[in-house]
């Protein structure tokens, strides 16, 4: 469990099981003990020599918890050393699609599917050389968490708009996933031949990402594009008593108190920095009352703001914990560089939460501005302020917002909706193939 795209994909597995489907989850890495999920064997499948370096790799832990950075260099060290060839092409800046194992998600568990369903590929774990192949035997739908799939390297172009005549001359080789040198332009002509190459079904959480994806590379494989948003447990994130949740965290109750999430490895993509540097503001226009920032999943280092008090909570794969953060909060906010939707948007929406939110990529499509929330321009820590200070100066605004919230959030953004479009989806390509 990390972020949205593991959220989403974990959710429709286990509506699967809860249906007496035979849903298997084919995973990189697994840490859970959900039935039915297998790791790909990706090091299984490697040479003698590259198995038995890889034997003192350090093991990955299960989120929240990191390797330390002595572990993240011996682990690098020990995998150039594995596997020589590959390491050389990554320094050239060439994406990794050296995962053999790939094959098996058409058999996990020794079990044929009817229809794969592929979430996020840029976690380490997939072959993307094999999509080809995997789409001539069974029906693909591949869902766009992000637009990895469009680019030359990263998840988000940010202002870039190379990745619609082939990259090259990347502003932003740093961003997640990095690549060490420029071969964005080899590695988005790679990514065409494969997707034209590919039959796809694909799936966009917005229209936003869906609009970019139909101007793409990606659009040369599309059987169909199709735009399902992501879905919300409703009964988990539900609106509860805010004293009782702050009781229960050991939160004050005096403070106004405003929640900030930014979960899983694309949180490069979040603002931490413009959600600080708006908090001096948020604290003045709402004198005397003091607040109080939780951010979940983000460290911001903040206590030089008086009248404010900020607590960094690990990030934490349990939806229960997140959803009594949002239940204690006064106020939403989320501030990001880009954005396919805002799965925390949606659940804070759902536990009767008004959001202010930058206004990038599918975020627009969460929130009503004026109804549910209110939309700022990105980058703008004044805005933000302004826009925060407004609602945490107003109950009776807030109020009404959270009530409004609430409604949108069950109409469009339920978890059974979202399912019920997966599996319907499902039926359609099974049949037809």
């Amino acid at each position: 469990m990390g972020g949205g795209a593991e959220r989403v994909s974990l959710q429709l597995h286990q509506a699967g099981l809860d249906r007496g489907i035979d849903s298997h989850l084919a995973v990189g890495f697994r840490f859970g003990d959900t039935p039915h999920t297998a790791e790909i064997p990706n090091d299984a499948n490697r040479s003698w020599w590259a198995r038995n370096v890889l034997r003192a790799v350090p093991a990955l832990p299960p989120p929240p918890a990191t390797l330390s950075p002595e572990a993240v260099a011996l682990r690098r060290g020990l995998k150039a050393i594995a596997e020589p060839g590959r390491a050389l092409r990554r320094a050239q800046g060439l994406e990794d699609f050296d995962y053999p194992g790939t094959m098996a998600v058409l058999a996990p568990e020794g079990v044929v599917p009817d229809v794969v369903h592929l979430h996020n590929l840029h976690g380490g774990y997939f072959d993307l050389r094999c999509l080809p192949e995997i789409s001539s035997h069974v029906p693909v739908v591949a869902t766009l968490h992000d637009t990895w799939l469009l680019s030359g390297h990263c998840a988000y172009p940010l202002e870039c708009e190379r990745w619609r005549t082939g990259c090259g001359e990347c502003p932003h080789l740093d961003t997640y996933p990095a690549v060490a040198r420029d071969s964005t332009e080899q590695n988005w002509q790679r990514k065409r031949d494969l997707l034209s190459r590919s039959r796809l079904h694909v799936v966009g959480p917005s229209r936003w990402v869906l609009d970019r994806a139909a101007d793409s590379i990606v659009a040369a494989g599309a059987v169909q594009m199709r735009h399902i948003p992501n879905g919300v447990d409703q009964r988990v994130f539900t609106p509860g008593d805010k004293q009782a949740a702050r009781r229960e965290l050991g939160l004050p109750t005096e403070p106004l108190m405003l929640v900030f999430s930014a979960a899983g490895r694309t949180s490069a993509y979040k603002d931490v920095g413009t959600i600080a540097a708006s908090l001096s503001a948020i604290v003045e226009l709402v004198a005397p009352r003091p607040v109080l920032l939780v951010s979940l999943g983000a460290w911001i280092e903040d206590d030089r703001t008086p009248g404010a008090e900020v607590l960094s909570v690990p990030f934490t794969p349990d939806p229960r914990v997140v959803a009594r953060y949002l239940q204690a909060a006064d106020l939403a906010i989320h501030a990001a560089r880009a954005e396919t939707l805002g799965l925390v948007i949606l659940e804070a929406q759902s536990c009767g939460l008004p959001v202010v939110a930058t206004a990038v990529g599918g975020i627009p499509e969460t929130i009503a501005d004026g109804v549910t929330g209110l939309l700022v321009p990105p980058e703008d820590p004044a805005a933000l302020a302004r826009a925060a200070g407004e609602l945490l100066l107003d109950a009776p605004r807030r109020e009404a917002m959270g009530t409004a919230a609430i409604e949108r959030a069950r109409s469009l953004f339920g978890l059974d909706r979202m399912v019920g479009a997966y599996f319907d989806l499902y039926g359609e390509v099974a049949q037809r193939a």
